[in-house]
């Protein structure tokens, strides 16, 4: 059963799953061969809008923290 993580304002919600569950394989953002990936999926569709492996995602977090910080 895939792990669901909480949502955030931006109208998304996240879960983990096995990278065998994977909805898009062919823009999945991992090359490091991880075994789960994130999912981020829309609350208004309810469909998964976009998948990245942890390495990815976290990489993902500080660009966007760095980017708003900088917004002062």
């Amino acid at each position: 059963m895939p792990k669901a993580l909480g949502g955030f304002r931006s109208g998304y919600r996240t879960r983990v799953v096995s990278r065998d569950a994977c909805k898009w394989p062919q823009f999945l953002i991992c090359s490091h061969e991880c075994k789960e990936i994130v999912q981020l999926i829309s609350f208004v569709s309810n469909e998964v809008e976009f998948e990245l492996c942890k390495i990815e995602a976290l990489h993902m977090a500080e660009v966007l923290t760095r980017a708003a910080k900088d917004m002062q």
